[in-house]
């Protein structure tokens, strides 16, 4: 009777379960047919020895000698925790690796995206770079100069041609205030002829330099933004921009750039010049005086010479 009350009472839940749960999604079937085979053996179990083994003392002997079965079931689950331990650990040691490999590759992305940010950078440094060289360029082809030569005649130049003219050709006049008395109305061919009789003062006090006013400005700019720009730190990247800057300096532009860097850049330019050798390629023979060439720069305007940090 107590056997069919509980078969009753588990096929009941068992129909409860069958019913489709829309809030679960786990399967429980397997589970609840386990538990209906144990509760059933265990119930024809407990028949049997009751049916097959009246005495009570018989059946305590009997089941006494399922003490060693037991004994056996406890250590087989105590294997079976050991052999869980294992496998776990191997589970782990398993994650560990997908850890490591996943971490590594997340390195190689983290290298990745370093390295297309800074290529990026250099590109957005290279983009105002070249932009400046080539307002630059403009500024130099909208040079213009005027000027009277030896014969009186007048002359207008304009762009690379005014550097060369106005050092070599144009008649300039020495009729400043600041002056020595004795050299008002003194005339001078050329730039290089004032230089050569009234020393680095007469450039300094010459009206001509102020026609390349926003020219030297400018290339005082772009030497300075390499120098400071954040997006270029290395000593060499500079010096190989400033290379192209350069390269497009003709002879008697570095002459001029000389002189400016003694007179009006000399808080300024100068340091530059001196920073990234412009006077690499200015020929000695262009300046008023060779002997200018020695002592008035250091030795790293006329050559690279890394700056100790």
């Amino acid at each position: 009777m107590i056997k069919s009350r509980i078969v009753i009472f588990i096929n009941r839940k068992m129909l409860n379960n069958d019913k489709p749960n829309n809030n679960e999604n786990t399967n429980y079937r397997p589970l609840v047919w386990l538990s209906i085979a144990v509760v059933g053996l265990f119930g024809l179990s407990w028949w049997w020895l009751a049916s097959a083994i009246g005495d009570s003392e018989k059946q305590g002997q009997f089941g006494d000698q399922f003490g060693a079965v037991n004994a056996l079931f406890s250590g087989l689950a105590f294997a079976g925790l050991i052999f869980t331990i294992i496998l776990q650990k191997k589970e782990l040691a398993l994650q560990r690796e997908e850890l490591t490999e996943t971490r590594a590759e997340l390195k190689g992305q983290k290298e990745q995206l370093e390295e297309q940010n800074k290529t990026l950078k250099i590109q957005r440094f290279e983009n105002t770079f070249f932009q400046m060289l080539n307002q630059f360029q403009e500024i130099v082809n909208n040079i213009s100069y005027s000027y009277i030569d030896i014969s009186n005649e007048r002359h207008t130049v304009k762009g690379r041609e005014a550097f060369y003219d106005s050092f070599e050709v144009a008649v300039h006049k020495t009729n400043l205030q600041n002056w020595n008395p004795i050299h008002i109305n003194d005339i001078y061919v050329g730039m290089r002829d004032i230089i050569k009789s009234l020393g680095d003062e007469g450039y300094y006090e010459s009206f001509t330099p102020t026609y390349f006013d926003h020219y030297f400005r400018f290339l005082y700019r772009i030497l300075k933004f390499v120098e400071t720009s954040p997006l270029v730190t290395d000593y060499d990247e500079e010096y190989k921009y400033t290379c192209m800057l350069r390269a497009m300096l003709s002879r008697y532009e570095l002459v001029w750039l000389y002189y400016n860097g003694l007179s009006y850049g000399k808080d300024k330019l100068k340091p530059l010049i001196e920073r990234y050798a412009m006077l690499n390629n200015l020929r000695g023979d262009l300046l008023a005086d060779l002997k200018d060439k020695f002592g008035k720069y250091e030795a790293s305007a006329w050559r690279k010479i890394t700056p100790v940090q």
